[in-house]
């Protein structure tokens, strides 16, 4: 069989065996793959021997020219994923109308080599006044002359356009000019970013000896830390015409020794049926010379430089007679913070204090109250915790009393507040109506009991509706509108008998009738849906 020719026809094995096994090459050990070895030898004993030499020449040969392992494959995205090309430079913004010509503003320019995309940041300079930050976000850059803005298109010394605006590349950081000089690029030489004139000027002025804290006047002396924020307050009253009679109207003097200036201020009107409004100004706060500056009929404030003396507190020491610029000022009183600084600095004992002065309001808003010396109002007093008789409030149902009779289906909630005698009016919504608040919670005073007053001044009385004129089928006139108390919830009818010494008796009994007849009238209907059961 051996020196038969390899023809066809012809078999190369032996056709009596009946086995025919395949050596297993793979096999496991303790659970690790590994590849069995051939017990055929497949390298000859001289090619064996030659291995040998070849590897104890590469263990004991030079280092330098031992052959290296060839790298780890990465793709490229994962090779240039966080490389980022940084430059540093600056681009010049026009000023229109401003001492400098133009600004330096500096900015951070990074190149992503990813994508080919760039960004622009602008770092933030405290107190600039400017939009700083990121001016344009990652994103590829059309290039002037066709496609985008490339890495090998990038040097020192450049003007890059982005956008239509232009930005000097200035310098770089080590990694970006390693990189660049390794891919063959020609560096150009650093430049440095010019510095900005406008913060050159705002750093001189920060710096400047001669410039204060304050933004007072060269001329004014700086006043001791002891008089910085002290305000003095006087009582005064202002000689005046009115109708060609003389006449003297109240004002509050407010003068600050830090820098000897006096502010002139109407007293604040109270009331309790208005909002507390803040004083009227009569003479802002301004430095003011203790003689006449009146020149040919006018009055003429004058500089610094040209009036050397000025009225200071000892002028001021009550009572006392003031020229404010033409205008007698009489000083009657003063506060005791104000007597007490006149006691410590110049010895003066008992000076008079604030009196409050009765006087009326004009009639164009209606109501009246108290003028008084203060210029800011006292707040007020607010409780601690509340007991359950202040805490109270009580509901009541009433109705409109109008001639129109369209608006008397009109149904509304009055809701009183025992802690202090204010109360509050809601609209109840209906169908083509929206309801709401009508009354915000507030002091309503009653009218006079004379009906010849008209208009908005027969409120001028200081009494106030209370509990005891929220009686069943009451009038309460609120502000030139009748509303006639219909109704109440079953709290109130509790409250009155538990309190019933502090109410009136006309309140008791109508909230007992009150309620008695809606009692009744329950039975009737529980009687009547009880007979129509019956009769089902």
């Amino acid at each position: 069989m051996a020196g038969l020719p390899l023809l066809p026809g012809y078999s190369l094995y032996d056709p009596t065996a009946l086995q025919k096994p395949i050596r297993q090459s793979l096999g496991w050990k303790k659970g690790v793959p590994l590849v069995q070895a051939s017990h055929v030898s497949l390298l000859s004993e001289e090619d064996h021997d030659d291995l040998i030499r070849q590897e104890r020449k590469l263990q004991f040969a030079d280092k330098g020219r031992r052959s290296r392992t060839p790298p780890k494959f990465l793709p490229e995205w994962a090779v240039l994923e966080k490389k980022v090309l940084r430059f540093s430079g600056y681009f010049t913004e026009h000023i229109d109308g401003g001492p400098q010509v133009y600004r330096i503003r500096p900015v951070v320019i990074c190149y992503y080599l990813l994508d080919d995309a760039i960004m622009v940041i602008e770092p933030k300079t405290p107190n600039s006044g400017l939009e700083q930050g990121r001016l344009l976000s990652r994103q590829r850059v059309p290039h002037p002359d066709g496609g985008f803005w490339h890495w090998t298109q990038l040097n020192l010394g450049m003007t890059l356009s982005l956008y239509g605006r232009k930005f000097v590349v200035c310098d770089c950081d080590p990694f970006t000019k390693e990189y660049l000089v390794s891919e063959g690029t020609e560096l150009n030489n650093p430049l440095p970013i010019p510095q900005d004139p406008y913060n050159l000027l705002r750093r001189s002025r920060a710096e400047s000896p001669s410039r204060g804290s304050d933004l007072r006047p060269r001329s004014a002396p700086l006043a001791p830390p002891s008089l910085r924020g002290v305000v003095l307050k006087f009582d005064t009253l202002v000689e005046g015409v009115d109708c060609g009679q003389p006449a003297v109207s109240p004002a509050v003097l407010l003068y600050r020794p830090e820098d000897l200036t006096i502010e002139l201020r109407q007293p604040s009107y109270f009331d309790h049926t208005e909002i507390k409004k803040f004083s009227p100004v009569i003479l802002r706060a301004l430095k003011v010379p203790l003689s006449d500056t009146r020149k040919s009929g006018f009055v003429d404030i004058g500089e610094e430089s040209e009036v050397g003396d000025w009225i200071m507190p000892r002028h001021l020491i009550p009572p006392a007679n003031v020229n404010i610029f033409g205008r007698r000022v009489m000083v009657v009183g003063c506060d005791d913070y104000t007597s007490q600084f006149l006691k410590d600095f110049y010895g003066v004992e008992h000076s008079p204090p604030m009196k409050n002065v009765e006087t009326r309001k004009p009639d164009e808003s209606g109501s009246s109250g108290k003028t008084q010396s203060d210029i800011v109002p006292r707040p007020k007093i607010r409780r601690g915790l509340l007991n359950a008789k202040d805490a109270a409030i009580l509901r009541f149902s009433a109705k409109l009393d109008s001639p129109d009779g369209e608006e008397n289906d009109r149904n509304f909630i009055l809701t009183y507040h025992l802690i202090d005698d204010t109360f509050e009016i809601t609209e109840l919504p209906k169908p083509g109506g929206l309801g709401g608040r009508i009354l915000s919670r507030s002091h309503v005073p009653k009218p006079p009991p004379s009906e010849n007053e008209k208009g908005a001044g027969k409120y001028a009385v200081r009494d106030i509706y209370n509990l005891d004129d929220f009686y069943i089928g009451s009038k309460l006139d609120v502000w030139g509108r009748h509303y006639i108390i219909t109704g109440a919830d079953r709290y109130v009818l509790n409250y009155v008998r538990e309190h019933e010494n502090e109410v009136s008796p006309k309140l008791y009994s109508s909230l007992a009738n009150f309620f008695g007849q809606v009692e009744s009238i329950d039975q009737e209907q529980q009687k009547e849906e009880t007979a129509c059961g019956e009769v089902e």
